[in-house]
């Protein structure tokens, strides 16, 4: 598995990885399948964009997973983790963990002193996993600080 952060170039890698996991998983992400794919490939490149954050994809070759990072729209300083997911037969070996790792990695190169998440109470698992790597909170909202 590698993991391979992308930039507007590499649209057509987010677009289809994105639509895959809002087609799998609906329920997960706070937009919704038939908004994204009315998306042309001007909006898709935009949002790729380096002042949009990171965008990164695990590819084992192809991509198996993907997670974002972009500045949060009320809280400066503050980026905003969001759009994890990984292909159920690809989940449980790390490679969520691996992806917030490298955002994690991302926002500490580029000075950003906390990086937040939202998170179902119910998702023990996703849970788990943001406790790991640092992050706090009780709620569905999630921090960790950086520095």
């Amino acid at each position: 598995m590698q993991l391979r952060r992308l930039g507007p170039a590499d649209w057509v890698t987010w677009r289809d990885i994105r639509l895959t996991a809002l087609s799998s998983d609906p329920e997960a992400f706070g937009s919704a399948l038939a908004v994204e794919r009315e998306f042309d490939e001007a909006l898709w490149r935009e949002l790729l964009r380096p002042d949009r954050g990171v965008k990164v994809v695990a590819e084992a070759p192809e991509p198996v997973a993907l997670v974002a990072g972009v500045p949060h729209e009320e809280h400066p300083g503050v980026l905003y983790l969001y759009s994890m997911w990984v292909k159920p037969e690809f989940r449980r070996q790390g490679i969520g963990e691996a992806l917030v790792r490298d955002v994690l990695a991302w926002a500490r190169e580029h000075g950003w002193e906390r990086v937040q998440l939202r998170v179902f109470q119910s998702n023990e698992t996703a849970r788990r996993l943001y406790a790991r790597l640092g992050f706090v909170g009780d709620g569905e909202i999630m921090d960790h600080l950086l520095s």
